[in-house]
C-alpha cells in the first residue's frame, strides 16, 4: 500500500509539475504595423524572440508592413469610429507619430507611452544617375539649370512617409529646391513607402532608366551580415549626418519610436508588452544595429 500511495504521490507531482511548465510558456497573437524601411528588422527581431524562450515566445505574429502616416491613420480611423484597432503595436518610422496618437486618442485610454527603437539614416543613392558621393550640395548634385530627366530623382511621399519627409528638408535646407509645389516637381517620381522608392531605384536598367537617383534608408543598403553597405553597391551613395537639432541642415534626426494600442479583440496585453520588452534588450539593439540603425537618440 505504501508503495501505491507514493507512487500516485510521485504521479500527483509530475502532472503539476508539467502543469506548471506548461503556462510558463504562452501562446498568443499579436498584430504589429510596421514603418516599410524597418520590415527586415522587425521580422528579424520576432525570428529571436520566438527563439528566446521567453513566456509569449510561442505567440503568432502577424505583420503588416506601410507608410506611418497611413498605418496610423488606420489606427485612429478605427478607435474614433467606434471600433477597435487593427494592430497592437505600431513601429513608426518617426517619433511624432506615435506621440501624436497618443495625443488624438488620449481620452479612449487605449494608446500606451512610446518607446524609442531606432534612429534611422537617410542616403541619396545613384545607381546609373550622376556621382553624388563627392558632390558639394550635401550629396545632391549641383541644381543649377535643374538638369535632370523627369522622374528621374526618387521620394517617398513626405505627406506620409517621414524618410519622404527628411528628403524634403535636405531639398529645402540644402539645395534650395522646394518639393512638392517648386519648378523642380516634374523631375521627381515619388512613392507611397520608402522600400517602392527603394525598389524604383533599383529597378533601374542604365544611364537612361529612370528614377535612377534616389533617396532612400540606409537600412535597405544594408547588408545585416556587416552592418554596413552592402558591397559591391551599384553606383554611388552619400549618407548624411542629420542636424543634432531640429530644424537644422540637412534633416532633422529620423528617431523612430514604437507604441502599444490595447483594445483588439483576442489581444494580449502581457504578449504585446514583453515583445516590446524584449525589443529593448541588449540582444535586440545588436540585431537592429546589424540593419545599419543606431540605438541611441544621439
Amino acid at each position: 500500500m505504501f508503495r501505491i500511495s507514493m507512487g500516485k504521490r510521485l504521479l500527483g507531482v509530475s502532472v503539476i509539475a508539467l502543469a506548471l511548465g506548461a503556462s510558463s510558456v504562452q501562446a498568443a497573437t499579436v498584430k504589429v504595423a510596421v514603418a516599410a524601411n524597418f520590415l527586415a528588422p522587425l521580422n528579424a527581431l520576432v525570428t529571436a524572440y520566438k527563439a528566446a524562450g521567453r513566456s509569449y515566445s510561442s505567440s503568432t505574429f502577424t505583420v503588416t508592413s506601410g507608410a506611418t502616416g497611413d498605418l496610423a491613420a488606420a489606427i485612429s480611423g478605427a478607435v474614433t469610429s467606434g471600433g477597435s484597432t487593427p494592430y497592437d503595436l505600431l513601429f513608426a518610422a518617426d517619433d511624432t507619430t506615435p506621440a501624436s496618437l497618443a495625443s488624438t486618442l488620449s481620452s479612449y485610454g487605449v494608446v500606451q507611452t512610446p518607446y524609442f527603437y531606432a534612429q534611422g539614416k537617410l542616403v541619396l543613392w545613384s545607381k546609373y544617375g550622376p556621382d553624388v558621393s563627392t558632390a558639394g550640395y550635401a550629396g545632391f548634385p549641383s541644381p543649377a539649370g535643374y538638369a535632370y530627366a523627369n522622374g528621374q530623382v526618387a521620394i517617398a511621399n513626405p505627406s506620409t512617409a517621414p524618410y519622404g519627409t527628411a528628403a524634403q528638408q535636405v531639398m529645402a535646407r540644402v539645395t534650395g529646391i522646394t518639393y512638392p509645389g517648386g519648378s523642380y516637381d516634374a523631375k521627381f517620381s515619388q512613392y507611397s513607402t520608402i522600400t517602392a522608392t527603394y525598389n524604383a531605384v533599383n529597378a533601374s536598367t542604365g544611364t537612361t532608366s529612370y528614377p535612377n537617383l534616389g533617396f532612400v534608408a540606409k537600412s535597405l543598403l544594408c547588408d545585416a551580415s556587416t552592418g554596413a553597405i552592402r558591397s559591391p553597391l551599384t553606383g554611388t551613395y552619400f549618407e548624411y549626418t542629420p542636424s543634432s537639432v531640429d530644424g537644422g541642415a540637412p534633416h532633422d534626426r529620423l528617431l523612430q519610436n514604437a507604441v502599444a494600442i490595447r483594445g483588439r479583440s483576442g489581444a494580449s496585453d502581457a504578449a504585446v508588452d514583453d515583445f516590446s520588452a524584449y525589443v529593448q534588450t541588449a540582444a535586440a539593439k545588436t540585431i537592429i544595429q546589424s540593419y545599419c540603425y543606431l540605438t541611441t537618440t544621439s
